[in-house]
């Protein structure tokens, strides 16, 4: 097989899983810790599902989504209803990888107020990045969100 040029960077990308959900902010915060790992695949021709699919082995969680213009990626997610999918698009690496701007994920900020209570870091984060304009936050919008996280986790042990 010949690969033109730009190919081989594009398999590459296929074949990548990205860290996401809660390690994807807070690993190396002091006493995170959490039961699993979740991971984004972005899949361009997918089998067996038609654009997203959710897989969870042993601790490993995947999400496997059809790459797809951010545009349609957006609006599939706002059809589902579905708020705790609004977290994957916060992580910089797949909005780097997708072509993501926050001005593309804006609309899902409709979807924040159905986030259950020990996803509501995610809304802490979504707002992080509307005001920062980038996917990047601060070490204080971090800690921030990661407070929001460990006090619902704490409640939760209780």
């Amino acid at each position: 097989m010949t690969l033109k040029k730009g190919e081989n960077a594009k398999i590459k990308v296929m074949n990548k899983k990205i860290l996401v959900g809660s390690r994807a902010f807070f690993d190396g915060c002091e006493g995170f810790r959490s039961k699993d790992r979740d991971y984004l695949e972005l899949v361009e021709n997918p089998t067996g599902f038609k654009w997203r699919r959710e897989q969870s082995l042993r601790g490993v969680c995947t999400f496997s989504y059809k790459l797809e213009p951010v545009a349609d990626m957006v609006r599939r997610t706002l059809e589902s209803g579905d708020a705790l999918l609004v977290g994957k698009f916060l992580v910089s690496e797949v909005a780097e990888t997708i072509g993501a701007t926050v001005a593309d994920i804006m609309p899902l900020e409709a979807l924040l107020p159905k986030l259950d209570k020990k996803h509501e870091y995610v809304a802490a984060i979504f707002n992080a990045v509307k005001q920062n304009g980038s996917f990047e936050l601060t070490d204080e919008q971090r800690a921030a969100a990661y407070e929001i996280y460990k006090q619902v986790r704490e409640k939760a042990k209780d």
